[in-house]
């Protein structure tokens, strides 16, 4: 079964939408609330997260986490903003300023290569470690990584 792309799209930003309706609109001379300070603002870079939407329960998994991001006053600046930023996996690749997210695993050698062949970093999870080789290859590549902690 394909799932139409456009279909997809249409149906995230209708859910966001009406998950995000009774959050206050900001005046557009005021700041929207607390003044962004998290690790996106501070460093004045972004972040655009890939997410693999084939099924009704991976868009259900998907608005759950990004309600759950709103939660945060910093991530929602963030999200707001467009810090960080979402993309569908397998579409066209981001550029420098994006980001590669692995949440948990081991990331390999051959994982680095493709993305330092798309300009972004790479945030690792928790969960997520990397190889000695992959290591060794992301510094011969210039690959930013990006370790976060729980």
């Amino acid at each position: 079964m394909s799932v139409d792309r456009e279909v997809l799209r249409q149906l995230v930003r209708d859910v966001v939408r009406e998950a995000v309706a009774d959050l206050p609109t900001p005046a557009p001379t005021k700041p929207d609330g607390p003044v962004a300070t998290g690790p996106l603002a501070a460093d004045e870079r972004s972040r655009t997260d890939t997410v693999r939407l084939t099924n009704d329960r991976d868009l259900d998994v998907f608005v759950r986490n990004l309600l759950h991001l709103f939660e945060n006053p910093k991530t929602r600046a963030d999200l707001r903003h467009g810090r960080l930023r979402f993309r569908l996996a397998g579409t066209d690749r981001g550029g420098p300023g994006s980001s590669t997210r692995v949440e948990r695993g081991a990331v390999t050698e051959r994982q680095i290569t493709d993305i330092a062949a798309t300009g972004a970093s790479l945030v690792l999870g928790p969960r997520a470690v990397m190889t000695p080789l992959a290591r060794e290859r992301a510094r011969a590549l210039g690959v930013t990584i990006h370790k976060e902690r729980t």
